[in-house]
């Protein structure tokens, strides 16, 4: 009895669904793009704020940042291989010659993609967000599941090592092609941002606003309205400061060690004291651990790190070396162990005195008075800025812009602005 074999039929309709996964992730990977810009991307039955929160989560950005390929690009990447298979089994329909192993790699790669599938939905459930352009994706991969998996079920999964070798081959050579256009994809509007504001050098203010993209443009304006609305309080005395206690702007932020996008602050302020002119702002940290063993306002508990690293940076206050030992635990985020923070603090404090500095009632009380302060200020999540005591946002060209005015929102530069979104949520 003869094995049962793939129909002309269904091999041309997972190529084109493969095919059409590709095109449709490289449209959402050029939306990633412009989101990136700060344009807002399309985003059909939602808000473009959800496509753009869930592209910024953490799980998304972990994707990139270990495997040099964006969660878009993994879709063009799958539709390839996907499409490849099926394209070879065809061809050797075609010529009268077997393909067993290819009918093995299509259903595993069809397995692949619904696995990934699976992941992507539960990573979009966690952030709270639903991308609407995404979902398309997975109806693609769920039609092209349908036939390899369910519709060829008699077919088994023959010449199985053969097969698994053809799909692993299609999957690398899919991320050969791809990885260089991915290691080139800003891994966040941050990003973006700060390569503006690095190519800006000691640039005029006017010529500044000019030179940014439009989407660019866009979100300054937006970041102006929001500084402009935001709640406004008498700073109090800093604790510690970088930079000129006289300079015309003081900006404070408030942080988590283990927050993606404190990270990119602390990132961004770096580029600030590089590029823009030493005397003309200042830097106040404070901090804002989300973790509810230190912080009364958060509700849940997870890793100690995150009490431990904003007590050491506290311990540290007084200390010149205090940003760059921030900037080593934001560093190694990912993988900040207890260890890591006595290990990174140990060339600026001996470990037996930073330990009874982080146990002490007056580095809690100075923790509490950090969490107290930002909740006047209304947080919706780390970081929160503040510039001269007014909420504001991390947004690099906006930062860059009041440095160089010194806090003033009625520069005639920003009359050249688009006008601003009143609904736009900026980090």
């Amino acid at each position: 009895m003869s094995r049962p074999a793939a129909t002309a039929g269904s091999l041309a309709a997972l190529v084109a669904l493969g095919v059409s996964t590709s095109l449709w992730s490289l449209f959402l990977w050029g939306e990633l793009l412009r989101s990136r810009g700060g344009a807002q991307p399309f985003c059909p039955l939602g808000e473009s704020g959800q496509c753009s929160a869930l592209w910024d989560a953490g799980f998304a950005r972990a994707v990139h940042t270990w495997t040099g390929i964006p969660v878009a690009g993994w879709g063009v990447l799958w539709g390839l291989a996907a499409a490849a298979l099926p394209l070879r089994a065809l061809v050797r329909l075609a010529e009268a010659r077997a393909a067993l192993e290819l009918v093995t790699a299509t259903r595993l790669m069809a397995a692949a993609g619904v696995i990934g599938v699976c992941v992507l939905g539960g990573a979009a459930a966690a952030a709270g967000a639903f991308c609407s352009s995404c979902f398309a994706t997975y109806v693609f991969v769920a039609g092209y599941a349908g036939i390899a998996l369910f519709g060829w079920q008699q077919l088994g999964l023959p010449e199985r090592g053969q097969g698994v070798a053809q799909a692993i081959g299609a999957l690398a050579g899919a991320f050969a092609l791809l990885l260089y256009p991915g290691v080139r994809t800003p891994r966040s509007a941050g990003e973006v941002g700060r390569q503006a504001v690095a190519h800006a050098g000691a640039s005029k203010l006017s010529e500044f606003v000019a030179s940014l993209a439009p989407g660019l443009r866009q979100t300054l304006a937006d970041s102006l309205h929001v500084h402009r609305t935001g709640i406004a309080l008498p700073p109090p005395p800093p604790r510690a400061l970088f930079g000129n206690a006289t300079a015309p702007l003081r900006i404070t932020e408030f942080t988590d060690v283990l927050c993606d996008h404190c990270a990119e602050l602390h990132e961004t302020l770096a580029e600030l004291r590089r590029t823009a002119p030493a005397e003309a702002f200042s830097i106040e940290p404070r901090q804002f651990p989300l973790d509810a063993g230190c912080n009364p306002s958060v509700e849940r508990s997870g890793s100690p790190v995150r009490c431990l690293a904003a007590k050491a940076q506290i311990c540290l206050e007084g200390n010149e070396k205090l940003f760059e030992f921030s900037g080593a635990l934001f560093a190694k985020q990912k993988t900040l162990t207890t260890s890591d923070v006595y290990a990174l603090a140990a060339p600026y404090m001996p470990r037996a005195k930073l330990e009874a500095c982080v146990a002490s009632a007056d580095t809690n009380a100075k923790l509490q008075d950090d969490i107290q302060l930002a909740l006047r200020y209304e947080l919706d999540g780390t970081p929160l800025v503040l510039l001269n005591g007014r909420k504001a946002v991390a947004f690099p060209p906006f930062l860059y812009a009041m440095v160089l005015t010194g806090g003033a929102l009625d520069d005639p530069a920003f009359a050249s602005l688009p006008p601003a979104n009143p609904n736009a949520h900026i980090h």
